[in-house]
């Protein structure tokens, strides 16, 4: 990148932080779906409780009934909920951000495409200023050929020649 400028560097840093969120964007959903197969687990949720595990381990003898599952999950289940809120919250603060690269990069393309209208433009003048050059070197061209031609004997002839060649050149 050693020539490159400094919109060039500037793609370059969007397309970096549109890769690490889509990274990170990734990994928090893997979280999520992590998170909620373990909540949807009643016995894990249970197992998760370690202080009650080793207070009352009689409790947790298999297989363990439906009530005790419910009763004993009710703390870590707390516990992972709010894990889960806060990874919902990334996910919904990584849509924003993903949002804001996606209108920054539609703001690059507008000015490149303004850049490239210019740019077209002033190659459109410098055709249209390169044919009107053209032109006045080519009457001059013709009249400097070696033939003869009846205008070489009149003496008004020579200014109504450029009269006449800079009106087409300014007229184009």
């Amino acid at each position: 990148l050693g020539g490159a400028g400094p919109g060039e560097h500037a793609q370059e840093r969007l397309r970096l932080h549109k890769d690490e969120v889509k990274l990170m964007e990734g990994r928090v959903q893997g979280f999520v779906r992590a998170m909620n197969e373990v909540l949807d687990d009643d016995e894990d949720m249970t197992l998760m409780n370690l202080s009650r595990l080793l207070t009352h381990p009689e409790r947790f003898i298999q297989p363990v009934s439906q009530e005790i599952l419910h009763e004993e999950s009710d703390e870590p289940e707390l516990i992972l909920e709010a894990y889960l809120q806060q990874a919902l919250s990334i996910v919904n603060e990584l849509d924003i951000l993903k949002g804001q690269i996606m209108t920054t990069e539609e703001q690059i393309n507008m000015t490149l495409d303004a850049i490239r209208n210019r740019l077209l433009y002033i190659n459109t003048l410098l055709s249209v200023a390169s044919l009107c050059v053209a032109m006045g070197s080519f009457i001059g061209s013709l009249f400097g050929m070696n033939l003869t031609n009846p205008l070489e004997d009149d003496g008004g002839a020579f200014m109504t020649v450029i009269l006449w060649t800079v009106v087409s050149m300014v007229g184009l």
